[in-house]
């Protein structure tokens, strides 16, 4: 499972970082991420729904670590000031939370739709 998260996010990842494409790639990217990703996991047993959850949680888990390194070395170059700060860190909450989903989502479907 973990070397499908992996896939998943360096797809994330090329979305995001390719420009033009980064303006759909971003807010789609951990879905497209968690469609292809799946296929390159070797865990081929169980429901849909427990495949998503447990690669949602990966790549939730990835994201979150990411996020806090970006946070915490834009935190500590720029010092921001108060609200900006508690923006920034608040970041670091909800990209999880949706990149973990997203990539759920992605699998579900594409297990869903392997099944037909």
């Amino acid at each position: 499972m973990i070397k499908g998260v992996l896939v998943g996010f360096v797809i994330m990842l090329i979305l995001a970082l390719v420009p033009i494409v980064h303006f759909l790639g971003i807010p789609f990217g951990p879905f497209i991420g968690g469609y292809y990703g799946i296929s390159a996991a070797t865990d081929s047993q169980g429901a849909p729904g427990h495949k998503a959850l447990v690669f949602g949680a990966w790549s939730g888990l990835l994201s979150l670590i990411a996020a806090a390194i970006i946070i915490f070395i834009v935190d500590t170059v720029f010092d921001p000031s108060g609200d900006l700060r508690v923006i920034l860190w608040g970041v670091v909450i909800v990209v999880p939370f949706y990149y973990g989903s997203m990539a759920g989502l992605g699998v579900w479907f594409a297990e869903l739709k392997a099944k037909l």
